[in-house]
């Protein structure tokens, strides 16, 4: 979530987690942000929702490839914020400053195929998905006279509840009284669903199942995962390395910190159809590391960046969902807080994460180090200020990424140990690093 200029910074901490990008031979990161200048927007394409609308100046694309990185994924749920406008202009201004991103295109085609970077070591593909996005945010093919609709490669999924007798029951007893039962498009014989009356419009009733217990089940659509998985198998057979990258906004409900099992699922397909190394986002959280079938699944690299506080570029959508006086529309600024979800609460896993450098033997995994980084403030409840930006009466946190030191480092790296254990990853803590040994696993 970059939207500012940082090529200037000269902070020993600042330059040296980008040597430890540039020495590697290929660098991947999450691109959470659209580039255009305004002349190429026509008007925010989202419109619901409180999201932040993500869109930033294109000069920050040649800050990303002078920080070293090579290649970026561009599917997620803000890549549609200005339209098809936005979209592409993205693209176009990744492509003039040299870095090459997957995940969204002109046509699903286009959306879901691998992006190609050439280094001396070998030739690194890339494949971009999301999950959760809106329906007129996936990009999908020209048919019928009809051109197709440009957006991101989507992953979809299903959802089911299992339910215990009596809460069935009760249910069922609920949507008839209302009069919205309505037949799931999925399940087992016997599954149900109701639709609440404003979501009617997407057509797709929940689907609840008998069981002996209540639980959430997601589901990949097996459609999608159909075509990501060729390609997968594309780059798998066109390159030397392979990373997946999912974005995910969605969870088995509220997010905490265990990945849903679409989530697993689409992973270990993923690694089961050719890929190298699997990267999780989306939650602004970091989640455990799992070491399937000697490969790496990330699933979840938290934030890295955390510049949303500085967008300029705040449609009237945004004021209009924080509550803020739209009548007096003229008289409002992009300083006004709050305006941007995660950002009206101090929450201590918004603000550390790590930058993982993976190290390949013989074109396997070795080793992979966590290199502990934060944005600004501490990673510990309440997440104290450290590092600001202007002086006005809410704190906008700097939010720019720096190696992270002492106690706070530990506090990072304690995280992702704790949360990797439930998959058997053992993560050592050396000297403010984490170290993954894949031998000892």
């Amino acid at each position: 979530m970059v939207s500012r200029r940082f090529s200037m910074h000269d902070e020993p901490e600042f330059i040296e987690m980008w040597k430890l990008m540039q020495d590697c031979d290929v660098s991947y990161g999450h691109l959470e942000m659209n580039f255009a200048n305004p002349e190429e927007l026509k008007w925010p394409a989202r419109g619901q929702g409180i999201g932040s609308f993500m869109m930033s100046d294109p000069e920050v694309a040649s800050d990303l490839k002078w920080a070293g990185f090579d290649i970026m994924s561009t599917a997620h749920n803000h890549t549609f914020d200005f339209g098809a406008e936005g979209l592409v202009a993205t693209k176009k201004h990744m492509r003039e400053a040299g870095i090459v991103t997957a995940g969204s295109g002109t046509d699903l085609e286009r959306a879901t195929e691998p992006g190609y970077v050439e280094t001396k070591s070998g030739r690194v593909s890339l494949v971009s998905t999301s999950s959760g996005n809106q329906h007129f945010m996936w990009a999908n093919h020209a048919k019928g006279s009809l051109m197709a609709r440009p957006g991101v490669n989507p992953q979809r999924l299903k959802f089911e509840f299992v339910v215990d007798p009596v809460t069935m029951k009760n249910l069922k007893d609920f949507a008839s009284k209302f009069g919205i039962v309505k037949k799931p498009k999925h399940g087992p014989e016997g599954a149900f669903g109701f639709l609440i009356p404003a979501a009617q419009q997407w057509g797709d009733p929940e689907c609840f199942i008998e069981g002996d217990e209540c639980k959430i089940i997601s589901k990949c659509d097996e459609r999608d995962l159909a075509r990501n998985m060729r390609a997968i198998e594309e780059a798998k057979c066109m390159s030397d390395l392979v990373i997946v990258a999912h974005h995910f906004s969605v969870s088995d409900g509220p997010r905490g910190d265990t990945p849903p099992r679409f989530v697993e699922e689409f992973a270990h397909a993923a690694i089961d159809g050719g890929a190298d190394i699997y990267v999780g986002h989306g939650w602004h959280r970091t989640l455990g590391i799992e070491i399937y079938k000697g490969k790496p699944i990330v699933y979840g690299i938290g934030n890295f960046w955390a510049n949303s506080e500085f967008l300029q570029r705040v449609p009237y959508d945004s004021y209009d969902a924080w509550g803020h006086d739209v009548d007096k529309l003229y008289t409002l600024h992009p300083a006004l807080h709050p305006l941007h979800p995660g950002l009206d609460t101090s929450d201590e896993t918004w603000w550390g994460s790590c930058l993982l450098k993976v190290e390949m033997t013989d074109g396997k995994l070795s080793k992979l180090y966590l290199h502990p980084v934060e944005m600004g403030r501490e990673s510990i409840s309440g997440a104290p200020l450290h590092r600001r930006t202007g002086n006005g009466e809410h704190p906008l946190t700097e939010g720019r990424p720096m190696l992270a030191k002492g106690e706070n480092a530990v506090r990072i790296l304690k995280r992702y140990k704790e949360l990797s254990e439930p998959y058997g990853t053992r993560i050592e803590i050396l000297d403010g690093v984490g170290v993954i040994d894949v031998s000892k696993h």
